[in-house]
């Protein structure tokens, strides 16, 4: 929907009896109205004379003047806008306030709401560019919306477009823009941790290539912790190169700008795997000594040596902390804790996602704190352990060895690890969801169960493909699991860092 200052319709979709003044007594009396055969006088009470008795409206003619709008026909409405709203934003914020009208309103098919395409666009935004683009917004389409004596900005938009659900995500995204986690005295600018020489962009997402060709993905915040705490994410097993998912899935960029870590994204090796299907490239963590998802084996690869080669390449572009925390999802969760178990000094804690361990694999000999995140409905990798309807379809389709999957004996085998005997000492419930502590000596294992839930990442921020995650599992996007999980993981990497 495009319009300008001059003259513009007024689409019937937008403004509503409940939108405009004297909203409670059409809402009161708009039944009565109708009985009495008054249907035309409640709509004109609501939008005017103008308006017709079908519930559609007549072109009603804008005229910008001096900081209000002139409602001509009319006389005695104005409605007051910014006048900042009013002047061109830098080109790329320009941009976004564009975007946000083409996606709120069709999108590329010009159908629907592009949902997808309205958080990619609103969520980079930190608190002053958001409150610049959303007076801009209002000034530039949402004087072609508004009732009379309304301002229509980003959020009468979001309200209009989208469903309750999602509404609750993008308020809750749109409130994290004023939360600043990171302690005052620790507060700094992601360029001030930038070595020289590097080629790093603070506040993108920078793709970087090794020597060997393998790329990750890291962000840097604009909003940096001065210790330089980084968390390592980790998607799991599929097809293609699966580059940019847990990015999307996991919203981790957004949760950086809160709690000031820096986020590298690592990805497998992709190759061809054997399949019903015929040879199929997708990727899987893979480690010739281990138990891994696939039963296909390079022997020529370990990415165990393939994330050594991140870190220290990151290392000599930014600063970091001494121990990273790993978030893995999936095969990326079992991926995190092997590594963990098989390089401990690197690694402060692990946050597994809807991960597993594999039955009769190496079992670590040194504590390292893990936050387990399960649904008890997982049909992809369930918590019991074995295959479930969604994985027994995939060993089908290629050979794996998911009936050794094992995510219940995650708790148990990190808390033996640090002494303790896996045992669980407390439990509480929020909602759906259960948090379970292990008795594990001189470490920490904790333990959350969503009762419902499946195989996904379960997180407000997740703005991945619904359609792939959905093959899967569904995920819960009522719960803040990346928040927790990078909290966990901020915590667990500072710990040792001189305050």
């Amino acid at each position: 929907m495009a319009g300008g200052t001059d003259s513009v319709v007024l689409p019937a979709k937008k403004p509503t009896a409940e939108k405009a003044d004297g909203a409670e007594l059409i809402a009161e009396d708009q039944g009565k109205g109708l009985a009495e055969g008054k249907r035309g006088d409640v709509v004109a009470s609501a939008y005017g004379p103008g308006a017709t008795s079908d519930g559609s409206k007549v072109p009603l003619k804008m005229t910008a003047e001096l900081g209000k709008l002139e409602i001509v026909g009319n006389p005695n409405a104005s409605v007051k806008t910014d006048d900042a709203g009013k002047k061109t934003l830098p080109p790329k914020f320009e941009a976004a306030v564009d975007a946000i009208e083409a996606a709120a309103n069709g999108g590329l098919t010009g159908i629907g709401t592009d949902v997808s395409k309205l958080w990619d666009t609103l969520a980079p935004l930190n608190a002053e560019e958001y409150a610049q683009v959303n007076e801009r917004f209002a000034a530039k389409f949402g004087v072609n919306y508004a009732s009379r004596g309304e301002k229509w900005d980003i959020k009468s938009e979001l309200k209009d477009e989208l469903s309750a659900d999602d509404l609750k995500r993008f308020d809750h995204m749109i409130a994290d823009k004023n939360v600043n986690d990171v302690p005052p005295q620790f507060r700094t600018t992601g360029d001030s941790l930038l070595k020289p020489g590097g080629e790093l962009k603070v506040g993108e997402m920078n793709r970087m290539t090794l020597a060997d060709g393998r790329d990750y993905d890291v962000y840097v915040p604009r909003n940096a912790d001065s210790r330089a705490p980084v968390v390592v994410a980790m998607a799991g097993a599929g097809a293609g190169d699966m580059k940019g998912v847990f990015a999307a899935e996991s919203g981790l960029a957004i949760e950086a700008e809160k709690n000031g870590s820096i986020v590298v994204f690592a990805y497998p090796k992709e190759r061809e795997f054997d399949t019903k299907l015929g040879a199929t490239k997708g990727v899987a963590w893979n480690m010739p000594d281990r138990t891994n998802l696939s039963t296909q084996v390079d022997k020529a690869n370990d990415d165990r040596v393939y994330m050594d080669n991140v870190l220290a390449d990151l290392s000599k572009l930014v600063q970091t902390a001494d121990k990273v925390g790993m978030m893995g999802f999936s095969d990326g969760g079992r991926f995190a804790q092997a590594y963990a178990a098989d390089r401990p000094g690197k690694v402060a804690g692990v946050v597994s996602m809807s991960g597993t361990w594999m039955e009769g694999d190496r079992k670590p000999t040194e504590a390292v704190p893990m936050m387990i995140i399960h649904g008890d409905s997982d049909e992809t990798l369930p918590y019991g352990g074995g295959f479930g309807s969604t994985s027994s379809k995939m060993d089908w389709v290629t050979p794996t060895n998911l009936g050794k999957s094992q995510p219940f004996m995650q708790a148990k085998i990190w808390s033996q690890a640090a002494g303790g005997d896996g045992s669980i000492t407390s439990r509480s419930s929020d909602g759906n969801v259960e948090e379970r502590t292990y008795n594990a000596g001189s470490g920490e294992v904790r333990e959350y169960i969503l009762k419902g839930g499946q195989h996904g990442v379960h997180d407000y921020k997740n703005n991945g493909s619904r359609f792939s995650q959905w093959l899967l599992g569904e995920p819960d996007m009522r719960q803040d699991m990346v928040t927790k999980g990078a909290g966990f993981l901020k915590g667990k990497i500072l710990r040792d860092v001189a305050s």
